[in-house]
């Protein structure tokens, strides 16, 4: 679904070099690295946002276009809502993306209940939590139905009870068949995801499953990248086939909060 063939793309002080990896429908990725690494880069070119200088970027067979099947969700919520009602917000969206009015209700309704924010299409965006202005943000992106959402490190700005309701909403939106593609700068959060991508200097060192890299968190030590202790006793259940025990994992989660 989304293919990178020999990728490179140049700053002045900085360049991604020879990247080269597949994405499949409905899988939820996890980049990351240290700061710098070029993991912002990637989901700019993954978004159309930026053009390869070498090589060549395909979504589904075509050079990515934001807005045309592909949303992204930046750091900073407030950034991205610009009307002062939800409602407004979304039908915002709707028209620059040029879908046809009679469609407009139907569509806020649909992505407001996924991100289940029903019944508050009237509702003063200033008034909303930081959590629920995430989660606007990403019904914008829904109504426009995406097969791809692309998220930047967007649990920044979320309290941990936020940070599980949209690792939660993850696994609602790949359930109902959208790609998830987010980068994070705390590892602990690979959990959330199917498949790991580490970036370190412009360049790919690992593109494996969450399973593999819990049995190898050296990779992450070699790059100097604290490992957090949650993923190290995740690391460890994984030797005693604990792993996947979801009451055990939920367990240990509250505990180590």
């Amino acid at each position: 679904m989304i293919i990178f063939n020999n990728v490179n793309f140049k700053y002045p002080n900085f360049e991604i070099k020879d990247i080269n990896f597949n994405i499949e429908k409905g899988e939820i990725i996890a980049i990351t690295g240290n700061n710098a690494s070029g993991k912002t880069t990637i989901l700019n070119l993954m978004a159309g946002l930026l053009k390869p200088k070498k090589g060549e970027v395909l979504v589904n067979g075509k050079k990515p276009v934001c807005g045309n099947g592909i949303g992204m969700v930046f750091q900073n919520p407030d950034n991205q809502i610009i009307f002062s009602t939800i409602s407004d917000d979304i039908k915002f969206t709707l028209k620059n993306q040029r879908v046809p009015k009679e469609e407009w209700n139907n569509r806020i309704t649909e992505a407001l209940s996924l991100v289940h924010l029903s019944g508050l299409e009237k509702q003063e965006t200033s008034a909303l939590s930081a959590g629920q202005k995430q989660r606007l943000v990403i019904a914008n992106m829904l109504a426009c139905k995406p097969e791809i959402l692309i998220f930047d490190e967007v649990s920044v700005y979320l309290d941990p009870e936020a940070k599980n309701e949209l690792f939660k909403l993850f696994k609602e939106l790949k359930a109902s068949g959208i790609t998830i593609v987010f980068a994070t700068n705390l590892i602990g959060e690979i959990v959330h995801s199917d498949k790991v991508l580490i970036m370190s200097d412009g360049e790919v060192k690992t593109f494996a499953t969450r399973e593999e890299i819990l049995k190898n968190l050296s990779l992450f030590k070699d790059q100097n990248i604290h490992v957090p202790l949650k993923l190290e006793i995740l690391s460890k259940l994984k030797e005693y086939n604990l792993s996947d025990d979801e009451e055990i994992l939920k367990t240990l989660w509250r505990k180590l909060k």
